[in-house]
């Protein structure tokens, strides 16, 4: 199947219209530190605000021949510098494809939980805990996410940025955390960045005099291509590392309440992002404590951004353990990818699928639903342990989790599902959906 069918028509639910000419260039970070650090000096620290900085800002950025000047360090190079095989530059050419096909695998993966009737498609509990809308609308933030990527890297052939997007090519196929942490920066850096470039209308008129001198606007091209890119981000909602959304109560008594948490985060070992829904009792005095911006809050959530990573069943426990008067019930996690394609490294199963299909564009796509929930409460009954329990600030009752389930999914031309059938590529059970050449699902 040849996954540019349909592409511009994928994830519409996310309500964005990609603007392929907008670019800016990106920050890295640097990833033996851990701290994050631009990759080229932002415009705005080098020249502050108003038209005289952006005349210095200019200045700095283009030699005398109009062309673009970037200090590219050795950042560019992760596989040498860190000994990391698990990153991969593309070619400025490779590129627009792959932001295409992921863009639409994710968008069809959108279009699933959209409409999981039309497709028999259900979540694992979801009669009694449905998360299908709440993981839609993270998938909308992702797609955002790319979008700002077509945005970032559509002119890389002219040298805008100084790396070029990089690639998990063995765990995940989707894009590296670095990528994702200079997305973040150029967000925070997006009104500084666009106060220190000309207006629009100054670079147009500068460009259509390039062009009665003869001279080809190359400078005005690129400053155009940056003032659209950081508009774009100015002020958006895009996924990050690790970000939760604000609790909901969803009903309780006089003793208690029961409250509907969302959170997500992106495993940097795998360079992949992992979504959460969860369902938690707490003590009608204690709902401060799950608020992300009151101090009780900030612990419970810091708690979570350290352990979310591991597996269920501990991140149950651990969660149970943080407050005497908070106990979760039920945690489900939606995992996307990974995205095989002709730019990973696959092992032989996975090539096998990709080399049965025509077109430039093979892919194999997967998903994976997991979770966990209480199946009893055990409680302390002993008047002593309870007292010294309550001195101490330790609990009176521990939730006992049931073994984890987990469902395999994946998305693949209709050819290859007519092969697969019920199983993945090792013969492992697996919900199977394939894709015609317009992009329809068939279950």
């Amino acid at each position: 199947m040849n996954i540019n069918n349909g592409a511009d028509d994928a994830g519409n639910g996310s309500g964005v219209t990609p603007a392929d000419d907008t670019r800016a260039p990106g920050s890295i970070s640097d990833m033996n530190g851990g701290e994050k650090s631009p990759a080229v000096e932002n415009v705005a620290s080098r020249s502050g605000s108003g038209p005289s900085g952006a005349a210095s800002a200019v200045k700095e950025d283009f030699g005398e021949n109009g062309k673009p000047k970037f200090d590219i360090g050795l950042s560019n190079f992760f596989n040498l510098k860190t000994g990391e095989v698990n990153v991969k530059s593309l070619d400025p050419c490779e590129i627009d494809d792959y932001l295409r096909g992921i863009y639409f695998l994710c968008g069809r993966l959108r279009e699933l939980f959209s409409n999981s009737k039309k497709y028999s498609f259900q979540v694992p509990l979801e009669d009694a805990f449905d998360t299908k809308a709440d993981f839609g609308m993270f998938l909308d933030k992702l797609l955002f996410f790319f979008d700002a990527l077509k945005c970032k890297f559509a002119m890389q052939s002219k040298g805008i940025n100084p790396t070029s997007l990089s690639i998990d090519p063995t765990e995940s196929g989707f894009p590296h955390l670095t990528d994702l942490w200079n997305l973040k920066n150029d967000i925070a850096q997006a009104e500084s960045q666009l106060a220190a470039i000309p207006p629009v209308s100054e670079i147009v008129s500068k460009a259509v005099d390039s062009m009665f001198q003869g001279e080809f606007p190359v400078r005005e091209q690129l400053l155009y291509a940056r003032q659209k890119y950081f508009s774009f981000l100015k002020g958006k909602d895009f996924v990050s590392d690790f970000g939760f959304e604000r609790p909901v109560l969803l009903g309780g008594n006089d003793s208690e309440k029961l409250v509907k948490l969302n959170f997500y985060g992106f495993d940097e070992l795998l360079n992949i992002f992992h979504f959460y829904s969860t369902l938690v009792t707490l003590s009608k005095a204690s709902f401060d404590y799950i608020s992300p911006t009151l101090p009780g809050g900030e612990n419970y959530f810091a708690t979570i951004r350290t352990y979310y990573k591991k597996d269920l069943f501990q991140l149950a426990n651990c969660l149970d353990s943080v407050d005497p008067k908070i106990h979760p019930k039920v945690i489900i996690k939606h995992t996307i990818g990974p995205y095989y394609s002709k730019k990973t490294i696959n092992e032989q199963p996975i090539q096998n699928l990709l080399d049965m299909q025509s077109g430039d564009d093979p892919f194999v796509f997967k998903f994976k639903i997991s979770g966990t929930l209480s199946v009893k409460t055990l409680k302390e009954n002993s008047l002593v342990k309870k007292f010294v329990n309550s001195l101490f600030g330790y609990a009176n009752s521990q939730e006992v989790f049931a073994e984890k389930f987990v469902y395999d999914y994946m998305l693949v031309p209709f050819k290859v599902k007519q092969y697969l059938k019920s199983v993945d590529e090792t013969g492992k059970p697996c919900k199977v959906f394939g894709l015609l050449d317009g992009g329809d699902i068939i279950e």
